[in-house]
């Protein structure tokens, strides 16, 4: 968890305004969350502070590559990630959840900490398919041993290889069929 600790803005100590903060994460940050569809990666995140008495509302920016496993290979690549959103901070005696928009801290706390948010800002902003970029040369980066794998065999060739041998085709069988209907 001490990876995490940089990710923390000391907010009590700030005055009224807007204050800028940036932080640097790489691998150690991605491996403190465990079971993580992220493997490694790096990031530049700013984070836009607005003060006011009673709310902070903070402007992030997230920027970077992480590493994640192509759908459609099982390599790992490294995927672009780019992130921009809003989160308002409130004050609250009693302990209430925070929905991804609001967080809830109570008054006496003096650190907001960031990093669940910004990993999940960052995990959402990966695409629902991750697949490797096609190149210039308009071929896919995917591994083409394992692409191989899937292409389809013909149904001759399917036969073959199940052992399943048939002198007479599909399409040979129709002929036949269409043949004796017409006499």
């Amino acid at each position: 968890m001490s990876t995490l600790t940089k990710c923390s803005i000391a907010h009590k100590a700030l005055s009224v305004g807007t204050h800028r903060f940036d932080f640097k994460i790489g691998d150690r940050f991605f491996e403190a969350f465990e079971g993580s569809e992220i493997h490694r990666g790096k990031a530049d995140v700013q984070v836009v502070l607005n003060k006011q008495s009673n709310l902070l509302t903070l402007d992030f920016r997230i920027e970077g590559e992480v590493c994640v496993t192509c759908d459609r290979c099982l390599e790992e690549f490294m995927m672009p990630v780019g992130y921009t959103g809003t989160l308002a901070v409130r004050y609250s005696e009693t302990e209430q959840e925070s929905d991804g928009e609001v967080m809830w801290i109570g008054p006496s706390e003096t650190e907001i900490d960031l990093s669940q948010y910004i990993y999940e800002s960052i995990c959402l902003s990966l695409p629902y398919q991750r697949v490797h970029p096609v190149g210039s040369d308009g071929k896919s980066g995917c591994d083409p041993d394992m692409l191989a794998r899937f292409n389809i065999v013909s149904e001759e060739e399917f036969d073959r290889l199940t052992g399943n041998e048939q002198t007479e085709t599909l399409q040979d069988k129709l002929k036949t069929k269409k043949s004796t209907n017409e006499k």
